[in-house]
């Protein structure tokens, strides 16, 4: 097996489907993680909400209450204002969901879902989707779709800048999707090249192989170390992004 090979098993997804009377359910290997990553949190915070009377669960709800806290004054309330209240629950779940799926993929067998163009995707449009109700619940149609002209434009400028505007909007969901994908990818291909280096130039010779042991492990250690912190930052610049796309059209021109 070459190289090239052993990148895309690691990186693809690959597809368990199984065919049922002509109808075919696809089960991939990051709909899989991502449905363990769903069951375990829903598990999770479930025990949290009923556990408060043992010592653990104050602890566990505390640090629940924590996050909470962190997420609204942080992330919601900054960029979406006393308006970002009710929308609170979202923003908690997303970044969680994230998060857990991204660091999923540092446990063996397990893969990144968010390595995944069609899971970012599935993830930007639901932003999308809050981004627009956001708009509409504070200004209705007709003000959500004034909202795209900048006050004080020129009347014979509209027809230009307000498809535009909607332009402009569509291109920052598909920002949400195409960097979360690229990073975690991005992250995972490095910390693969890294070990195959190994490999690479052990094939070559086996004293040389075996110097780039150390030197490609210290660096496949510090990498790990980075892509932790990656998960975590990914997890909240699209909570982040997603909360500013929304106070912009709340809080319009």
């Amino acid at each position: 097996m070459d190289v090239a090979e052993i990148i895309s098993h690691h990186i693809l997804d690959h597809d368990w489907g199984l065919s049922l009377g002509g109808w075919r359910l696809p089960i991939t290997t990051h709909s899989v993680t991502i449905f363990v990553v769903s069951v375990l949190l829903l598990v999770g915070l479930v025990y949290i909400s009923r556990a408060r009377a043992s010592r653990s669960g104050r602890l566990l709800t505390t640090l629940a209450e924590s996050y909470i806290t962190f997420v609204r004054d942080s992330l919601v309330l900054p960029n979406m204002g006393a308006e970002g209240r009710g929308f609170l629950p979202y923003f908690c779940t997303l970044f969680l969901f994230i998060l857990s799926i991204n660091l999923a993929g540092m446990i063996p067998e397990m893969k990144t879902a968010t390595s995944n163009i069609s899971v970012t995707a599935a993830l930007a449009i639901c932003s999308g989707g809050v981004i627009l109700y956001s708009g509409l619940k504070y200004h209705g149609i007709i003000g959500f779709l004034k909202g795209f002209v900048p006050s004080g434009t020129p009347v014979w400028l509209v027809p230009l800048i307000f498809p535009l505007e909607i332009i402009s909007t569509i291109i920052k969901v598909c920002v949400l999707a195409i960097r979360l994908f690229a990073n975690m990818l991005s992250g995972h291909m490095v910390l693969l090249c890294l070990l195959l280096i190994i490999f690479i130039v052990g094939k070559m010779h086996i004293a040389a192989g075996a110097g780039a042991l150390l030197p490609a492990m210290v660096l496949e250690i510090f990498m790990t170390c980075l892509e932790l912190l990656v998960a975590f930052l990914q997890a909240y610049v699209f909570t982040l992004l997603t909360a500013i796309f929304a106070g912009s059209v709340i809080h319009t021109h």
